[in-house]
């Protein structure tokens, strides 16, 4: 088997884990027998070869939808001098590339001691934004449509961070937009926000970053607050910066030992309740070989002062382990227009984090109150293996269809699966 000089272990399970294996050429899809064609959570023949696409030497660590639907993903592109230099690639919403964007559907982003794109957002006038180490440093770049830099951002379509420190590949951190155009980036240790000319915003924390308490995911409350974190745990910040300390515990909700590190959602449904719910992962069997305990999926819903939703699954929290499996990571969240939560991450027969071994994209979906729907996939799961490859998805996106896009990784680089809804 022909080996690529790229590795994609350098890119995200999650918000703060990284994996490492060698990217083979060549990819066998084996789909589950048990899920009939049309059947919700089968893989879509339109798209793809079978409902999969693969990119060779690139990587991704996070994905977002055009508004047209064609599919924008962060990560990075093998070069001889760097073998995860950051790039963007965006796919055609059959999964082709798009050849109108950058080089065959590739954009390859400059800069020494660099590593790949962890964060990807598009603005409203469809210029993309995203967030990479440079040359030491964070570094927030903004695209046009075509994949061309905006001169007009930062300094010649980048603006450098110097708030947050010397910042080293891999890294794996968070990007969003504000209803007002502004910026928002997390890495850990600080959120800064830029103006949407990429200046730092001097009416936010000081001189445009604030202090956290740790945790790159980040979304925004319908009130403007942010709430930044890593799976379970989550802090909250007010427009300008500062800790919430009213929410949860001292601005922190309390969170899980050991619960791996997903992203979170925010669910408002008709009745105009929000809450938050979270992604990880949590040990359902603990077993004196720890190679033999048992993790599954765990969601855990907050109601927006930080508190536990008790409404939601059972006591505020649902842990799913996958059937015959030893290992199962939630590692993002996505909501479907109905109020449905699907989750992805990764799952295996093996606890593949000790000992490296296959793993397979990992689904499931769950009514708004935390039930598995036992109507999509196999039971209400969905396993998708890829041969030999270790494979993991680290972002779902719901197509305005309907149909759900999971982005991840597997031993043929930047893999994309999709998935029916309905």
């Amino acid at each position: 088997m022909k080996r690529s000089l790229f590795n994609p272990r350098n890119f995200t399970k999650s918000k703060t884990s990284a994996k490492w294996f060698p990217l083979l050429l060549f990819l066998t899809v084996l789909v589950l027998p048990s899920l009939s064609m049309g059947q919700a959570g089968s893989l879509d023949p339109l798209f793809g070869i079978n409902g999969i696409v693969t990119t060779a030497n690139t990587g991704a660590n996070a994905a977002v939808l055009q508004s047209d639907g064609k599919i924008v993903v962060a990560g990075g592109i093998a070069i001889q001098q760097n073998f995860q230099q950051p790039g963007l690639l965006r796919y055609n919403t059959n999964g082709t590339l798009d050849p109108s964007f950058g080089t065959g559907g590739e954009v390859l982003i400059g800069g020494t001691n660099a590593g790949p794109a962890f964060a990807v957002a598009i603005q409203t006038d469809g210029k993309i934004l995203t967030a990479a180490p440079g040359n030491l440093r964070l570094k927030v770049f903004r695209f046009n449509t075509n994949g061309s830099p905006d001169t007009t951002f930062g300094s010649n379509g980048a603006a450098t961070i110097q708030a947050a420190g010397l910042f080293l590949p891999p890294a794996s951190e968070g990007l969003a937009l504000q209803s007002n155009g502004r910026i928002l980036v997390a890495t850990g240790r600080i959120v800064a926000r830029l103006l949407t000319n990429g200046q730092l915003d001097s009416t936010f924390g000081l001189n445009g970053a604030a202090a956290t308490v740790g945790g790159e995911s980040i979304v925004l409350l319908p009130n403007g607050n942010i709430l930044i974190g890593a799976g379970s745990v989550a802090s909250l910040y007010a427009p300008n910066g500062s800790l919430v300390t009213s929410f949860g515990v001292n601005g922190q909700t309390p969170g899980f030992a050991f619960n791996g590190a997903g992203g979170f959602v925010v669910s408002t449904n008709s009745t105009g309740v929000t809450r938050i719910i979270s992604a990880g992962s949590i040990v359902t069997s603990p077993n004196l070989m720890f190679t033999h305990s048992v993790s599954g999926f765990l969601l855990v819903s907050y109601n927006t002062d930080g508190t536990i939703d008790n409404s939601f699954g059972n006591h505020g929290g649902v842990a799913t382990p996958f059937p015959g499996n030893i290992l199962a990571h939630a590692f993002a969240l996505a909501l479907q227009r109905n109020g449905d939560i699907v989750a992805v991450g990764q799952t295996a027969l093996t606890d593949v984090d000790a000992v490296p071994g296959p793993s397979d994209f990992a689904l499931v979906r769950y009514s708004p109150n935390g039930r598995v729907d036992t109507t999509f996939g196999n039971g209400g799961f969905v396993s998708t293996p890829f041969g030999t490859s270790e494979a993991f998805a680290n972002t779902v996106l719901i197509q305005i269809d309907g149909k759900i896009v999971a982005v991840g990784n597997s031993n043929s680089g930047t893999t994309l699966a999709r998935y029916l809804a309905n």
